[in-house]
């Protein structure tokens, strides 16, 4: 099929702008880097996308997240997966979807993208074998803005991204509390009040609140290591796959479920930096 000359739907619960999450960055990198080549591309969330009529208006339909969506309206998996062309891009652990409509969306794909073999790995394991047409690309990440400055570092230890229990926040607190001697950075926003008073308050925390994206990468290249160790299973793991190219340390451990560690032990550095910088253009050549 020839993408250029056919209308393209990019199905997504939310905009970067109001949801500054990994996903939503990658598919953003991902459009416009489609946009760029050519592609027509519509992009809807879980507002707008109430202003589609008809998915048969559109030649391709690619889903990425759908919770939100899927929330309010179940019956969006029908119309995706009867759709003649569906490519499904894979950000997270899809535990929002009942299982007779998780078969159904992947049944139904012509291409499905997962961010590393772990990422297929252990949806495999988790779910059995409904998938179709599988598609290894990893996140997308500026290469040219994430990397080594090779500059002095700081030894206090940074924490980055959403304070959130499944991503390890309680593991967090339990090392800061335990390391009195020791210094930390969090850059970052908190799913509860009761993390937002404490990273207020700890003293030996030096809170920063949310970062603007442009600044992280001086931030990364500003100190040593960054702690991480979550409990949910990472794909991917943008934050921590940023912090790496920048020099980065991490202390984790949970090396064995975070795919991007995975990624890295598999290809080292240079290699894994080259698939990421061309991630974009690698979802568009296999649709």
């Amino acid at each position: 099929m020839d993408f250029v000359n056919n209308k393209i739907l990019w199905i997504s619960d939310y905009e970067l702008d109001t949801a500054p999450g990994g996903a939503q960055r990658s598919d953003k990198l991902i459009i416009d880097k489609g946009k760029l080549l050519g592609f027509n591309i519509l992009k809807v969330n879980y507002q707008t996308i109430k202003n589609i009529e008809s998915f048969d208006n559109f030649d391709v339909v690619v889903s990425s997240n759908l919770a939100h969506i899927y929330y309010e309206n179940p019956n969006i998996i029908d119309k995706i997966s009867n759709h003649k062309y569906h490519v499904r891009l894979e950000h997270d652990s899809n535990h929002y979807l009942q299982t007779g409509d998780r078969i159904k969306l992947f049944e139904s794909c012509k291409k499905t993208f997962f961010l590393s073999d772990y990422h297929e790995s252990f949806f495999r394991e988790s779910y059995g074998d409904i998938f179709k047409n599988v598609e290894i690309v990893l996140d997308p990440i500026d290469t040219g803005e994430f990397k080594n400055l090779n500059q002095q570092r700081s030894d206090e230890i940074l924490y980055c991204g959403y304070i959130h229990e499944g991503k390890g926040a309680d593991a967090f607190f339990e090392y800061v509390l335990k390391s009195p001697d020791k210094n930390f950075v969090v850059s970052g926003w908190c799913s509860t009040k009761i993390y937002q008073i404490l990273v207020e308050n700890i003293p030996n925390i030096k809170f920063l609140g949310l970062n603007k994206y442009e600044d992280m990468p001086n931030l990364y290249n500003s100190y040593k290591n960054i702690f991480y160790s979550p409990i949910v299973r990472e794909p991917f793991c943008r934050a921590v796959a940023e912090a790496v190219l920048c020099g980065m340390n991490i202390l984790t451990d949970k090396q064995d479920q975070i795919g991007c560690l995975k990624e890295l032990a598999k290809l080292g550095i240079e290699e894994f930096s080259k698939q990421c910088k061309e991630a974009p253009n690698g979802f568009w050549s296999k649709i």
